[in-house]
């Protein structure tokens, strides 16, 4: 399914954080080169697909098709269940610290519903809100997780209703991640805690054609990630050693956000450096390979226990 083509139109669009039109082309293709242009903001520095897919073509692809695409299957695998549940396990120990008994929990983008059930395991009112209808399915089924199966603009959640929002590798993938941003923070009590994780954009380790493919219409830096963070009324809480991975806390209103002027100019010169020649000469991608191979025998062990 991967080489079938996309079917979508789209439009173009201003840049989902700043706003303006200049931008130049930073891909061509996807992973499966399969035709797919993305672009970086000269303004600000986000990365997005122009065109970008149209909210109905946005809501097929995630109903009926990115699992399918990009896991193999309308259902998760047991490798998806693993790494899910062990992921889980790693967040919950990262947010203790602004978690309590009672407290009430939104996982956006809940997959197979790991996280919903670890929450709720540890005494938290934990729902989840997760748009493909196989893996919705299954997080209810599996683990008995409370699951919207929609998307996080149609939840029919209440606003002022959470004390602690979590978004793992999901605002990526989301058309106008400002308005969700915007979403969580109505959601959010006073003072409430959003956790936020992407894939860096610019990550020197990746290979280059594998940073696009139709399901991230967005790119984030941890720069670009925390002024999106800071227009939309958040500041941080805490942060780790680098990666796009932000805990924050809902302000009364927005602080000045524009905090990285320089980060197109950064990010322009990183996409002229790493090109796929230079990646495919280095020995990067042949750690990768081993590092994966290793991992792949660690998860086969596992899976046999």
């Amino acid at each position: 399914m991967r080489l079938i083509p996309y079917r979508f139109v789209g439009e173009s669009l201003p840049c989902n954080l700043c706003g303006e039109r200049a931008r130049h082309v930073v891909g061509r293709v996807d992973r499966s080169w399969l035709p797919l242009r993305n672009v970086l903001c000269d303004v600000c520095g986000l990365v997005f697909l122009d065109p970008m897919p149209t909210s109905e073509e946005i809501a097929r692809y995630y109903r009926n098709e990115y699992r399918e695409r990009y896991h193999g299957s309308g259902a998760p695998r047991p490798k998806a269940i693993l790494r899910d549940e062990r992921g889980a396990v790693e967040r919950m120990r990262l947010l203790a610290p602004w978690l309590t008994p009672g407290s009430r929990v939104l996982d956006v983008g809940a997959g197979t519903g790991a996280f919903v059930a670890a929450a709720a395991r540890a005494g938290l009112n934990a729902v989840g809100v997760e748009p493909h209808q196989g893996f919705a399915a299954h997080a209810q089924r599996h683990y008995g997780a409370a699951i919207h199966a929609t998307l996080l603009e149609d939840a029919p959640l209440e606003d002022a209703s959470f004390d602690l929002v979590t978004s793992s590798h999901v605002f990526e993938h989301l058309r106008d991640p400002l308005a969700a941003f915007a979403r969580v923070h109505r959601l959010l009590v006073a003072g409430g805690i959003f956790h936020v994780a992407v894939p860096d954009i610019s990550n020197p380790d990746r290979t280059p054609i594998a940073r696009w493919h139709f399901g991230h219409v967005h790119g984030f830096t941890r720069r670009s990630l925390m002024m999106m963070a800071l227009k939309a009324g958040f500041a941080p809480e805490a942060f780790d050693d680098g990666t796009p991975t932000l805990v924050l806390r809902k302000l009364d209103q927005a602080l000045p956000w524009f905090v990285f002027p320089h980060h197109a100019r950064d990010m322009r010169q990183f996409f002229d450096r790493h090109t796929m020649w230079r990646h495919l000469l280095s020995a990067t991608p042949y750690r990768k390979f081993v590092r994966r191979m290793a991992r792949f025998r660690r998860e086969r062990a596992a899976l046999k226990h």
